[in-house]
């Protein structure tokens, strides 16, 4: 059994909640499909937290992490965010078009491009997993992308093992039916590839150019080769990042005024 940390200094415990603040904020987006709700569930999970309880717990990262999971499948409720139907047709509802250079938000500016393909590949795949009602989606995510074994993830989450293993089979099943005849990066002979897609998102506004690049690949989108394992998919994915300053407001929600600062600018 692992012994609970010590009680811990502010420099240390501002240390510890900025450190998990990136694992906290990419597994929001991938439950949530988009940046600012990202946002606003880790601000949530996290604000005015119990020091006594994150300091006493063996693993204080994955205690903040339960807490976040938990928190959102609450606020999300049992129903998912969307149909797959909804999504066909929100993508698939015309033939591919070529990509216009001149239209918006791209301007002429072609480095805007890349970006955007990784922001579409990204918040597709996102928005397949919101087709899944959020017990279902959360297991996959604890599990096939952060790695957490059944027994593991069920304590996490707060459930019987059982019961999150039914969880775990049916969201492998529906995201491999759905993905598997239709996503270019799972069989390059599928109906549905980015590139093709692009002008109909941006014309949609299911995707926007994101608010900063330091989470986007040099990589091109589709430089990796075929990954019929859906897991290793979504895992290829690089985490949403946030900015130092959305950082220093999520630490401050939790830590109050004085945990802004850089861990070491903090007094001793």
């Amino acid at each position: 059994m692992v012994s609970p940390l010590p009680m811990t200094s502010p420099t240390d415990l501002a240390s510890l909640v900025r450190a998990a603040i990136p694992r906290l904020y990419a597994f929001a987006y991938v439950m949530s499909g988009a940046r600012e709700g990202a946002f606003v569930h880790v601000r949530e999970a996290i604000r005015n937290v119990d020091v006594e309880a994150l300091t006493g717990a063996a693993r204080p990262a994955d205690w903040l992490l339960g807490r976040l999971a938990r928190g959102i499948e609450d606020a999300l409720g049992r129903k998912a965010d969307h149909s797959f139907v909804i999504l066909d047709n929100l993508l698939r509802s015309d033939e591919t078009q070529p990509i216009d250079p001149g239209k918006s938000p791209i301007d002429g500016d072609l480095s805007r491009v890349p970006v955007l393909l990784w922001e579409l590949k990204r918040t597709c795949l996102a928005s397949v997993l919101g087709a899944l009602p959020p017990g279902v989606r959360v297991s996959f995510v604890v599990t096939d992308l952060l790695g957490f074994p059944p027994a593991a993830a069920a304590e996490l989450l707060g459930i019987k093992e059982s019961a999150f293993r039914v969880r775990l089979t049916r969201a492998r099943r529906r995201l491999e039916d759905y993905l598997a005849p239709r996503c270019g990066h799972i069989d390059r002979h599928n109906p549905c590839y980015c590139e093709g897609r692009l002008t109909l998102a941006l014309e949609t506004d299911f995707v926007k150019l994101p608010p900063h690049t330091a989470d986007i690949p040099a990589a091109a989108y589709n430089d990796e080769p075929e990954h019929r394992d859906i897991a290793e998919l979504y895992r290829t994915l690089p985490p949403v990042q946030l900015t130092p300053e959305e950082t220093d407001t999520l630490v401050t929600a939790a830590l109050g005024d004085e945990a802004v600062a850089a861990p070491e600018e903090l007094p001793k």
